[in-house]
């Protein structure tokens, strides 16, 4: 996760956006990625989300386990041509244990709990990822246990 991404859409009215696609780090990601910036976007708007196509699998999606103190967050995935067939395998990392799951989901997060990664195992079918989150582009974390080194410096 060392690259730097950069990410930015195109305000055409007060509150007409224009996603401007970019690419994520993550191998199983191999669409263009459209994310909706809070703030940064529209002043005093406060929702972010973030939409990926998964057609492969990913050892790791996401980072270290982390909290984020003061803020809630929402992972969905779903099925991408029929929302309820989810042919995949999966692992998510919350609240201090893995989950296996094979079924469309979403995750609700309350700011303090432990979450992330989220492991794609096997994709039979392509897949939608959302993240949610309410707050401005800044987000605080805070890792929980033996941190990688590629992550140290990321700790806000």
């Amino acid at each position: 996760m060392s690259e730097k991404v950069r990410m930015g859409n195109l305000r055409h009215e007060s509150n007409l956006i224009e996603f401007k696609p970019w690419k994520s780090i993550h191998k199983s990601i191999t669409m263009p990625m459209i994310t909706s910036m809070g703030e940064r976007d529209i002043p005093g708007s406060q929702l972010m989300l973030g939409f990926a196509y998964i057609d492969k699998p990913e050892d790791e999606i996401g980072m270290a386990p982390h909290i984020h103190p003061d803020r809630d967050q929402w992972i969905f995935l779903f099925g991408a041509q029929n929302f309820v067939e989810f042919d995949a395998d999966v692992e998510f990392f919350l609240d201090g244990e893995w989950r296996k799951i094979d079924y469309p989901f979403y995750a609700y997060i309350p700011a303090g709990m432990s979450h992330e990664p989220l492991k794609i195992l096997r994709v039979g079918k392509p897949l939608i990822f959302i993240d949610a989150r309410f707050g401005d582009a800044k987000w605080p974390l805070k890792f929980v246990g033996d941190v990688p080194d590629k992550y140290k410096n990321m700790e806000a």
